[in-house]
């Protein structure tokens, strides 16, 4: 399971963009005349390639590995992969992490592209369609986003856990007019925020909510947040509504007769949950499955490639694997034993064992906020010596601080004995080769290192159950939101709790430097190179993102962002010519 950072949908979706860069409209206004069949075109046009005219009917099954965590998408517990690839498909939202890693408008809900219409105070107005309404007929207006500002903001809801208040906090108001299709949200003075696209991502209906607790006050308001966490939706603005789940076996969701937008061609859309990668090809194989994105390893790759009439695509994106400590482990307080295990960790090792294996393109990443692709990467990681697999200089450090039993049976200054937790997704290959390599390599430290798989990631994260974790961020082209929903002291997502004053100092200038995007980098960069040397988070790769679909099935395409390949799940279905 992944997390993603969740601006532009649900701890998860995040961090760390390529741009915050131009606008493209999709949803219910894609072409559907431009693209080849396949995934061999998505590198050149990744908005059109496996396009293709549908027929009526049909069911796809898409694998999952992980069950839903919550019904909220945008809840601390929410913020995951799954679980808003899940709901993606009943939640509007303004704008969405595209193929092309941009912002991309939703054109279903939006009847025109919002405008900033002021910078002091900052303003946005948005324009909804007349005829966007809920599944009961409810018309979707100015309420809905009213009720996700106060929700997400912590003043007008402290009890409300959300996966980000980025944004939300410096709103001022939002108000309705034009019969409540006009929205105008105005920030405070002298509060900008950059990444304005990322609010309004997963809007829920403000009428059930006042059906069941919010009467205005905070208690009510955050009654009613629990009771979207809690209760399986029987509402749907989007172009699928849930027909049927079994917890931990499959979702099932089907067209939406009030959808106001592309009508799906596809009968139902069963996500099912299968937590065994080893049986997603034999199923893929057999028809029991017809598409799916789970993290690959060596052998599903080559088999999916011995596949006929499967189409499938690795490629790199906005998600990276990474290793995080938890600095409220009575050992890891001590940065000096942060810094030795993260010097004796050898990423290039762990990617040689791993995705290195089945995609040349891999290679150690080298930043918390940025990858590889976006003009504002550094390398902030190198200097403080993470991740080079120096194991003599991780032994000296230790020694330097007063540890003895170095290499044999490590003990701390004051004569306890170092043991620690690593953790890892239950199934997942490459993660357990990761907790395998990094048992090993600690052993020469002389810290046993105790292996213990999990089958809920996010109880697991919001816990705090762990020593050493390794997962992936699936982000967003919003990289001032993700940071300051990362990083910052007391963030939602910061599930390790790292406090630095002076790099949550530079997070917050960053965000206030405005619309001036590469000075806003600049200061979160600097940000960055303080958490590299405090050894919190150590960056692994950028993920390799894998979608395998079978041949049948158009206008499913890659998208390596937290959206995922559902963006436009309302226009999958079966091809015209297929049997």
């Amino acid at each position: 399971m992944t997390v993603r950072f969740q601006v532009a949908r649900g701890p998860a979706a995040i961090a760390i963009a390529a741009l915050l860069a131009l606008t493209a409209c999709s949803g219910g206004d894609s072409d559907s005349t431009q693209g080849e069949l396949g995934f061999d075109s998505c590198a050149k046009t990744p908005l059109t390639c496996n396009t293709g005219k549908t027929k009526a009917g049909g069911t796809m099954v898409y694998y999952e590995e992980q069950d839903r965590t919550t019904w909220n998408t945008v809840s601390e517990d929410g913020a995951h992969y799954v679980t808003s690839m899940m709901m993606r498909q009943l939640l509007p939202f303004v704008y969405y992490g595209a193929p092309d890693y941009k912002a991309a408008l939703n054109g279903n809900l939006m009847a025109e592209e919002p405008k900033l219409v002021g910078t002091d105070p900052q303003q946005v107005v948005y324009k909804i369609k007349p005829e966007a309404v809920w599944s009961d007929g409810t018309p979707i207006t100015a309420d809905d986003f009213a009720y996700q500002f106060r929700a997400r903001n912590t003043r007008d809801c402290p009890a409300c856990a959300t996966s980000s208040s980025a944004g939300f906090d410096l709103l001022a108001s939002v108000v309705g007019t034009d019969n409540g299709k006009t929205v105008t949200a105005t920030f405070q003075d002298g509060k900008a925020f950059p990444d304005w696209k990322s609010l309004f991502n997963d809007i829920y209906p403000a009428h059930l909510a006042k059906q069941n607790g919010d009467d205005g006050t905070p208690a009510g308001l955050a009654k009613s947040w629990e009771w979207f966490k809690k209760t399986q939706p029987t509402w749907s603005g989007g172009p699928y509504l849930i027909e049927s789940y079994a917890e931990g076996q499959q979702l099932v969701e089907v067209p939406n007769p009030k959808w106001w937008g592309t009508k799906p061609a596809l009968d139902k859309l069963i996500f099912k949950i299968v937590t065994d990668q080893s049986s997603f090809v034999p199923a893929l194989q057999n028809g029991e499955i017809n598409a799916g994105d789970p993290q690959p390893n060596l052998d599903m790759v080559t088999q999916v490639q011995n596949l006929q009439d499967v189409n499938y695509r690795i490629s790199g994106g906005l998600s990276w694997e990474h290793i995080d400590l938890n600095l409220q482990n009575k050992f890891l307080k001590d940065k000096a034993l942060r810094q030795a295990v993260f010097q004796a960790i050898d990423v290039q090792s762990i990617i040689n064992r791993t995705v290195g294996t089945f995609w040349k393109d891999a290679k150690p990443l080298k930043n918390h906020n940025f990858i590889p692709e976006s003009p504002y990467y550094q390398d902030v990681v190198t200097a403080s010596g993470a991740g080079a697999g120096d194991l003599e200089a991780a032994k000296k450090t230790l020694t330097d601080a007063g540890y003895t039993g170095v290499g044999t049976q490590l003990k701390t200054p004051g004569g306890e004995p170092v043991t620690l937790r690593f953790r890892h997704t239950e199934g997942n290959v490459n993660r357990a080769a990761t907790g395998e390599l990094t048992q090993a390599t600690l052993k020469q430290l002389g810290i046993p290192v105790t292996i213990q798989p999990t089958n809920n990631l996010s109880d697991t994260l919001t816990s705090g159950d762990f020593d050493i974790i390794v997962y992936a961020w699936v982000s967003t082209p919003f990289f001032f939101t993700t940071a300051q929903s990362l990083w910052a002291k007391g963030a939602e997502s910061n599930y390790g709790h790292w406090v630095n004053d002076q790099a949550d100092t530079l997070l917050k200038q960053g965000i206030q430097e405005g619309l001036d995007e590469a000075k806003g980098a600049a200061l979160l960069n600097q940000a960055d190179a303080l958490m590299a040397k405090d050894y919190y988070v150590l960056p692994l790769f950028q993920r390799a993102n894998f979608l395998a679909a079978q041949s049948s099935y158009v206008n499913i395409r890659p998208n390596a962002t937290s959206t995922g390949p559902v963006f436009n799940s309302e226009e999958w279905g079966l091809k015209a010519t297929a049997n």
